[in-house]
């Protein structure tokens, strides 16, 4: 296969390699490389469109064929996933997850991540022609990524995709909160997903839990109410010389809807007696997509949180995980 340099003699004795795969909105980014000690040395990159499997598929035949010694590793995304303080059944049972019906990991004896066994089927229904090796959770990357941002105080982190962002409040000690926030409002073109025929044949009655339960169990209370769409469209209109453009309103309402969805969060956080209390003085947000600077100065000025916003290469982010687990 041309167009794989081998950087060191030993890549030419049965290497480990990683085809790395990220589904992020309408594209799938891709990538493969060699496996080292704590990273992947990545040497090609590929964005495929995500209704286009059969290229990602073929690609990785073709590795597979030179280097046969090959692991394949995705980002899950399906929507009936999370993660919770503490481990074990009792913590399944106190959310109202039927842990059965999920399947889960305890990460570092603190707390469970863990994903509906149907979606998981999905997921792997959709990649059906690759065999995956590690399916990593977009939370376990989280925790990986915000090690170095950890204080003694517990700060809240967000990975942001288009479409959806996955929030948890950590500190050095432990994991506190998490939820999945969907932005997009959008309906899913022709969803990869097993038809209702194959649903019933596989006899798939439904998810193990209910995202709305989970995260809805109290009542919440707002924590502002300001009218930040007044806001937000006065601040367009200062930037854009002209009437404000369809994109510009587009931009204007996603942001609004993950401010809001934000917002939520951080009150179920604060007043759901499941979870421990305490005030969250930081928001750290690693973005994937192209969100805007104005978001966080709203969250700044909205929910007086101190804010910042770090662009972030998934594949990067993985490569360390893949790595770690492939090991050397």
């Amino acid at each position: 296969m041309q167009g794989y340099g081998v950087g060191k003699l030993q890549r030419y004795f049965w290497p480990k390699t990683a085809l790395l795969f990220c589904p992020d909105g309408d594209a799938i980014d891709a990538a493969f490389g060699f496996v080292e000690k704590e990273d992947v040395d990545i040497v090609e990159r590929r964005t495929i469109d995500r209704g286009d499997k059969t290229s990602l598929a073929e690609w990785y035949r073709e590795i597979v064929r030179t280097y046969p010694k090959t692991y394949a590793a995705a980002m899950l995304d399906t929507i009936n996933q999370g993660a919770l303080p503490g481990c074990g059944k009792s913590v399944f049972a106190a959310f109202g997850v039927e842990a059965a019906l999920v399947q889960s990991l305890c990460v570092d004896d603190t707390w469970e991540v863990y994903a509906s066994l149907v979606e998981m089927k999905w997921f792997e229904q959709k990649f059906r022609e690759i065999e995956l090796d590690l399916v990593y959770s977009p939370f376990v990357l989280l925790y990986s990524h915000s090690q170095p941002f950890l204080e003694e105080n517990p700060g809240l982190f967000l990975l942001h995709q288009e479409g959806v962002a996955y929030m948890m409040v950590l500190s050095k000690e432990k994991m506190w909160y998490a939820q999945t926030l969907i932005v997009s409002k959008e309906p899913e073109e022709a969803e990869e997903t097993l038809s209702e025929a194959e649903m019933e044949e596989e006899e798939i009655e439904g998810l193990a839990f209910d995202l709305e339960e989970i995260s809805a169990d109290t009542e919440v209370e707002p924590i502002s109410d300001v009218d930040v769409l007044t806001d937000f469209k006065e601040e367009i209109g200062k930037k854009e010389t002209g009437p404000v453009s369809e994109t510009a309103l587009e931009l204007l309402e996603y942001n609004l809807d993950l401010f809001e969805n934000l917002k939520e969060a951080v009150s179920r956080f604060y007043h759901d007696d499941r979870y421990p209390h305490e005030f969250i003085e930081k928001v750290t947000i690693f973005d994937t997509a192209s969100l805007e600077e104005d978001l966080v100065r709203y969250i700044e000025d909205e929910l007086f949180m101190e804010a910042s916003l770090h662009r972030l290469d998934p594949i990067d982010a993985a490569a360390k995980l893949v790595a770690r687990e492939i090991g050397s």
